[in-house]
């Protein structure tokens, strides 16, 4: 069976979506460039070549719980951006707060590993975002330094 690609969008965020071999479980899906192995419930396994609906798939390899020092932001611009969905478990700063270049911010959980966000510029955070606890998705602004 071909791998079929899709454009699913999830609360306003757009994910490219890689789907592989339907016909037999695990299937390899990757989402924005990332590859996940999932177990797709035997109801679901498509008896012919129509497009099986995949309702709760659930992970066959669960990442471990294991931390890891530093997730980069995206770009040099002062924004902090989530580079997955997950959990928020603590900041670590607050506006005004003078921060440089690989200073931990935050610390997000996502699929059960703890990443440390860290600043992407020198400067002053000018805005935090979100608190512990809170939900966040891929790409949401976490805060916001203006460069010194």
């Amino acid at each position: 069976m071909a791998i079929k690609n899709y454009k699913i969008t999830i609360s306003g965020q757009t994910y490219d979506v890689e789907v592989g071999d339907l016909s037999s479980s695990p299937v390899e899906v990757s989402v924005d460039g990332t590859t996940y192995h999932v177990e797709l419930p035997e109801s679901t396994a498509p008896a012919s070549s129509a497009t099986p609906a995949i309702s709760t798939p659930k992970a066959v390899t669960p990442a471990p719980s294991v931390a890891r020092t530093s997730v980069p932001t995206t770009g040099g611009d002062g924004v902090v951006r989530s580079p997955m969905p997950g959990k928020i478990l603590s900041v670590a700063v607050s506006v005004g707060a003078t921060v440089t270049k690989g200073q931990p911010l935050l610390v997000l959980e996502s699929m059960k590993m703890e990443n440390t966000i860290s600043s992407p510029i020198d400067g002053t955070v000018s805005a935090v975002h979100v608190a512990a606890n809170d939900s966040v998705q891929h790409g949401q602004t976490l805060a916001e330094i203006a460069q010194a």
